[in-house]
Parts: structure tokens; sequence; C-alpha cells
């Protein structure tokens, strides 16, 4: 083929609609002068992409933007011969004070007139994204549930706004399957009416997702914080992924599921919020399988009233986790890894078996207890006996929600690592030299039928201080006695050591 001939316009108009459906609103609309074919091959496109950042040439007037910006936005959807919108995707972005952003969104007509718009009737997707630089307050757009297409939205994906009553038309999202909101604020009642109405819900991700409470608003901290209260979210039987992250805001006290249906769930948040628990009406979700949870403690936080006497991290960690037994992938990330640790003569009480789990990935840090961290670890072995591939990385950091905020001294990387040989550490793994007995005595006290039967693969991640520090002789462990070893990772800090070590280390 020359490089003279037009692959492009050989394309059928079905291929090029879709790539003007992944354009924005501007560009997809410059190409109808490129020729005669094109002229009208934009209002083809089922997908309509619409971006404040590029009406940059205006002046500090989010009024002034917005009439603009959704005057243009109502004209290509409401031009003669258009398709139906099924793809409707708007970001509004301000890179100054939160009153720019309420300024694009609170033009009239807006938002709410582009939704009412005959051809958002079949809308598929909505995603909408509204950014400020300061100062946001996610009240800057109200989007209401009501003028949402019930009948034909299969994809919410909605970020910094709020979210608002379906009002009293009695919307129905029957062909709702994925709900995702980040930064918004919204009540639990709304959030409930539409789970209560979309029976094919398959996922649901909420973030830094607010529940304000006007019954507290008024009221003195102290009070307001010791009358606050769990919210119960009840999922459809649908529902088989679930992401909950940092929703623990300061007008509630945490989220409760009811989702028997669950296969997976991402959580991030306090220990003492995780958000199964035994008395749910629906109980616990039976084939809950892959678990993502990042967890801090609350006993460097502020103390707040409704946190005053809570159980020691590990009786909640081992009671909220340990029922679930038909766990096969596992991710976890504490702030210290020795909050999960139970000693020998505790474990009939509080350890459980995960029979069926493979995967686990763990990530702290071990520099508060060295020896407490193996007695987690020793644990996590006994309790996974099928495990075939394990992950750790060890971390020097704060916890994110600690206040004050305490920050471990990281020690000042020495530049002159690199220089160290692959060999000289093959050369420390395999030498008998050990006076680590002491902080993996945990581990060294028994040994497990995962390492002698299953695990084959293992990736470790650590600041490497020096060529004895705790992680290496954890390592020296493994590589000693993980039988059906295939395949082992170490990466120190700087990624400048020993990328792939497998098949062990040969004499």
């Amino acid at each position: 083929m020359s490089s003279t001939d037009d692959r492009l316009s050989a394309l059928p108009d079905s291929v090029l609609a879709r790539v003007l459906s992944s354009l924005h609103l501007k560009a997809a609309v410059q190409t109808s002068v490129l020729s005669k074919r094109w002229r009208t091959l934009w209002r083809e496109a089922d997908g309509v992409n619409f971006d404040t950042r590029h009406y940059r040439d205006i002046d500090y007037d989010g009024a002034k933007l917005g009439r603009e910006f959704f005057r243009d936005a109502l004209a290509a959807v409401g031009t003669d011969g258009r398709c139906p919108v099924r793809t409707l995707s708007v970001r509004a972005d301000s890179y100054f004070q939160n009153d720019f952003l309420q300024g694009i969104m609170r033009t009239s007509p807006g938002m709410d007139a582009l939704l009412a718009a005959p051809a958002m009737r079949r809308l598929e997707e909505l995603r909408m994204e509204l950014t400020a630089e300061f100062c946001q307050t996610r009240e800057e757009y109200e989007l209401p549930a009501g003028l949402l297409p019930g009948t034909s939205l299969q994809v919410l994906d909605i970020g910094g706004c709020t979210l608002g009553s379906p009002g009293n038309n009695g919307a129905v999202f029957r062909c709702l399957e994925t709900l995702r909101m980040v930064g918004c604020v919204t009540s639990s009642e709304t959030l409930q009416s539409m789970l209560d109405t979309a029976p094919n819900l398959s996922t649901l991700w909420l973030e830094y997702v607010s529940f304000p409470s006007f019954e507290l608003a008024g009221l003195e901290w102290t009070t307001a914080m010791s009358m606050r209260r769990r919210i119960l979210l009840r999922c459809p039987n649908a529902t088989v992924s679930v992401t909950l992250m940092h929703c623990h805001c300061s007008w509630t006290d945490g989220v409760d599921l009811d989702a028997p249906g669950v296969r997976t769930l991402r959580y991030t948040g306090f220990l003492e919020h995780f958000p199964f628990s035994s008395a749910a009406p629906s109980g616990l979700p039976a084939n809950l399988q892959h678990m993502e949870l990042c967890f801090c403690t609350s006993r460097c936080t502020c103390r707040l009233p409704s946190r005053m006497g809570v159980a020691e991290p590990r009786a909640i960690f081992w009671e909220s986790i340990g029922r679930f037994s038909r766990l096969r992938f596992l991710q976890l990330e504490l702030w210290v890894i020795n909050d999960i640790a139970v000693q020998l003569e505790q474990e009939d009480r509080f350890l459980k078996v995960f029979p069926d789990l493979r995967f686990l990935k763990l990530k702290g840090s071990c520099q508060e207890d060295r020896h407490g961290a193996a007695v987690a670890i020793a644990n996590l072995l006994q309790c996974c006996p099928s495990m075939q591939e394990f992950h750790l990385k060890c971390d020097l950091h704060c916890d994110p929600y600690a206040f004050p905020r305490r920050r471990l001294k990281v020690r000042q990387k020495n530049k002159g690592r690199a220089e160290k040989s692959i060999m000289s550490f093959i050369k420390r793994i395999k030498s008998g030299d050990d006076d680590g007995v002491e902080e993996l005595a945990a581990l060294k006290a028994r040994s497990f039928h995962c390492l002698d039967h299953h695990l084959r693969k293992i990736r470790f991640e650590f600041e490497l201080e020096s060529l004895n520090c705790f992680e290496v002789k954890l390592t020296k462990f493994f590589v000693e006695n993980a039988a059906v070893l295939e395949e082992m990772e170490v990466h120190d800090g700087d990624q400048i050591v020993y990328d792939h070590i497998h098949d062990k280390f040969a004499e």
C-alpha cells in the first residue's frame, strides 16, 4: 500500500462513528469540514463527550463558560438527524475556587436540560466528573435521580456532585448494572431507593461518599459525634462486586452492607467499621471469594466517643475476616503487621482457617515489632494451608488517619548500594550465619502445610537497610522451607537488587 492511500476513508461509517464517539464534542464536530462524507458523520456517533477544559479562553466567569458550554452541548444533541445518544460523558473542571464550578453547573438551561433532551431517552451510560482546585463542597450541582432514564441506563458513574432524590416519578432502574460514586454527597434514603429499584445491579462502587445528617448539623461537635449511627445499605441479590472506600465521614459511624450475593469486596477504612456483620438481615455472603482490604487501626487516632472501648485490632480482624472460609484471594494492607498477631496460647480462640485460599498479599510495616510481624505471618501461613502465591511488601509509613500524624523516620537511602552485586546477596542468603532466631522464632518453631506442599511463587518488596535486616532473614526462611518453590522475586526500595530469583538457590 502506497503512502498516498487513504486508509481511514476505507473504513465503514459504523467504525468511523465509533471513533468519533471517543472524541470530545469540538473535535468531533470539526471533522465535518474534511469532506462531504464527513459532513454529517459526527451525528451518527452514539457517544458524546463534553469537557470544559476546551473552553479555557474564557475569563474567570463560570456562568459565562457554562452558558457557552451547555449551548454547544444542547445544540449538538438537538441537531437534525442526530442519532440517539447511548453514552454521555461530562467533565466540568475548575482550576479556581468552587464558585467557578458552581457558576458552570448552575447555568440555565444546563445539565438538567441536557439530560431531558429527546436524544437522551435511550441513554445507557452516564459519566460525569466535577472537580474544583479549591474548596469543593460537592454541592455545586445536584443530579436529580428522577431525570435519569431508568428504562435504559446501564452505567452511572458520577464524581464530585450531590445525588438528589428521585422525586415522585417512581423511577425504576431495571437495566442498571454499574453504580459508581466518587466524592459524592447523598442521603442514605436516596441511595437505598436506587438500590431497591435496580434488581440487576452487579457492581457497586462507593468512594469518599458522604451521607449528611440534618439531625446532627446543629449540635455541638462532641454531642453530634456520640449520636452518629451506622448506615445499612441493602444490595440486590445480583450484586457480585462491592467497593467501599473512605465512607466513614463525620456524619456516620460506618456503613453496613446487606449483600448476600457478593463475591468481591474492596474496602478501605477503619478496622472496626468493617461492613459485613452477622447482624445483616440476609446474613453474611456465602460465596465471598475475593477481598482487597486496606485497614487502619484507631489506637493512635483522635478518640471519638463512638470508638471508646473498641476491641483490640487482632480480635476485630479475625472475627471480621475469619467468617469467610471460602476466600480464594486476599489482599491485606495494615498500618503495622503485628496488629493482627495472635500468640500460640490464643490461637484456638482467634484463628480461622481459609482452606481454599490460593493468593495472599500482605502490606504493612514490620519496624515497630519484628517479632510480632513474624507471629502474624506465621498465623497467616497456618490459616492458609493451600496457598500457592504469597506477596509481602514491608513499608515504613504512618497511619493516614492518625492524629496527630506520627511519621516514622526513613533512613537516608545509601546511594552506594547499587554496586552491591547479586552474588553477595545470594551468598548471604545461603550462609549458615543466622542471628535472626529470636525474631523468626514463631516461624521456625513449626512447619506449615502450604510451605511443604503448595507455595510456588513468592514476591517480597522492602527497603534494604542492610544485608542482615529482618526482611532478608525472612527471605532466607522462605528459601529454605518452601519445598515446592518455583519462582521468587525480591525488590528493594530502589528496585536495584535482584529482580528475579527462582528455582531456589542451588548449592
